[in-house]
C-alpha cells in the first residue's frame, strides 16, 4: 500500500510539473512570463505601448484570460476535480505516513503552510473563477448584455494574480525538491526576454517604417 500511495503522488506531482513548466502546450511558468512582461512594458510605456503596435492591446487582454484560466483549473474545488491541487494537498494531508521526501515522510507544518499560501489569496482565486465561470466559459445573461461588466463586477489587480500564479509554482517547485533535491529548469526567463525583444523590435520598426508617429 505504501509503495503504491508513493507511486502515485508521484505521478500527480510530475503531471503538475508538466502543467506549470511545460513548453508544449505553454504551462503555467511561461504563461506567467508573458503576461508579467506585457503588464510591465505596458507600466513603463502606458498608452504608447498601443502606440508602438496596436496589436499588443488585445493580445494583452488575451494573454490574462489564458492565464486566468490556466491558474482556475489547477485551484477548482477538490470535490469538483481529482486534479485540484487542494485535492493534491488534501491527499498528501491523509496519506502522509506514506510518503517519502528526502527527508522522510512530508512534515505538518509544510503542507499547511502551503495550503495557507493559497487561501490566503482566496479573495483573487474568487474573482478569477467567477470570471471563468460567469463569462469566459460560459456566459451569464448579464454579462452577454454587458461583456465589459464582468470586470467591475469581479475586478483583479496584476500584482494580485501575480502573486497567486508564483504561490501555486512555489508549491510543486518546493514538493519537487523535497522528494529529489532537485527541480525543473525555469524556461520563464527565456519567455520573458522573448518579450521584452518583441516590444523593442516593433518599437524599431515603427520608428523606422513610420517616421515620427511614436514622437
Amino acid at each position: 500500500m505504501k509503495a503504491q500511495i508513493q507511486a502515485n503522488y508521484e505521478e500527480r506531482l510530475y503531471s503538475y510539473v508538466a502543467l506549470i513548466q511545460g513548453t508544449e502546450p505553454p504551462g503555467l511558468v511561461p504563461k506567467l512570463a508573458v503576461y508579467r512582461e506585457l503588464t510591465r512594458q505596458h507600466s513603463m510605456h502606458g498608452v504608447r505601448l498601443w502606440e508602438i503596435e496596436p496589436l499588443l492591446h488585445p493580445l494583452l487582454f488575451s494573454v490574462e484570460t489564458d492565464l486566468h484560466l490556466a491558474t482556475a483549473r489547477l485551484l477548482e474545488d477538490p470535490r469538483r476535480a481529482d486534479g485540484s491541487l487542494f485535492a493534491f494537498l488534501d491527499f498528501c494531508t491523509k496519506n502522509r505516513s506514506n510518503i517519502t521526501w528526502k527527508s522522510g515522510p512530508p512534515k505538518v507544518e509544510v503542507l499547511e503552510k502551503q495550503i495557507s499560501e493559497l487561501e490566503t489569496r482566496r479573495k483573487t482565486i474568487n474573482a478569477i473563477m467567477s470570471r471563468r465561470d460567469k463569462f469566459f466559459a460560459h456566459l451569464d445573461k448579464r454579462y452577454f448584455k454587458d461583456p465589459a461588466r464582468i470586470y467591475i463586477d469581479y475586478p483583479l489587480d496584476a500584482d494580485d494574480v501575480i502573486g497567486l500564479v508564483n504561490a501555486v509554482i512555489g508549491v510543486i517547485t518546493e514538493h519537487q525538491w523535497e522528494l529529489k533535491g532537485s527541480t525543473a529548469i525555469s524556461v520563464g526567463e527565456f519567455y520573458t526576454i522573448g518579450v521584452d525583444n518583441m516590444v523593442r523590435n516593433l518599437e524599431t520598426g515603427r520608428r523606422k517604417n513610420f517616421p515620427g508617429q511614436l514622437d
